[in-house]
């Protein structure tokens, strides 16, 4: 069985009123590559922002197995 690197539980993250990320749990072995899908607003980048650690969520937690990164590309990689 291959080594969880990436684990998330229940993380949440409101800004205000708006829930962009609400209770998303889930595992990412080693060797696995995924991608996230959805309308624009639908919450990608803050979920993103929350796994490399730039921004905190209201609730949950990201555990990154050590000696891994998470690293992605902004939307505007000129900013």
């Amino acid at each position: 069985m291959r080594e969880i690197v990436i684990q998330t539980q229940k993380l949440t993250k409101s800004f205000g009123n708006f829930t962009a990320v609400h209770e998303i749990t889930f595992d990412v072995k080693a060797g696995e590559v995924f991608g996230f899908l959805g309308a624009n607003g639908a919450g990608k980048s803050t979920f993103l922002k929350i796994l490399s650690g730039e921004i905190e969520p209201n609730k949950g937690v990201v555990e990154i197995s050590k000696g891994e990164r998470m690293s992605f590309l902004k939307q505007n990689q000129f900013e």
